[in-house]
């Protein structure tokens, strides 16, 4: 995956939040996972999941492990960000 610029970041935010397009966020979710942001990779693995994407299982497996080395406060704040219990 090539290096993306802060514009065509923006725009995939935008076409993630305002239109739910499954491929932006599917993109946003694996640079996450690929720079190592893990709270951001986590919201964003939530997100996915809540929009229908189908998450790649290395993925998953990152954002799991993410979730399980969490206190129970901090997850429920993420979960909370993330849009909530049920999105």
């Amino acid at each position: 995956m090539a290096t993306m610029k802060r514009k065509e970041i923006r725009a995939l935010k935008r076409a993630a939040s305002e239109q739910s397009n499954a491929d932006a966020m599917h993109m946003l979710l694996q640079r996450s996972v690929r720079f190592g942001h893990r709270r951001l990779a986590l919201i964003r693995c939530i997100q996915a999941e809540r929009m229908g994407v189908c998450i790649a299982p290395e993925l998953l497996t990152y954002c799991r492990d993410v979730a399980d080395r969490m206190a129970p406060e901090r997850l429920n704040a993420i979960l909370q960000q993330a849009g909530g219990p049920s999105g």
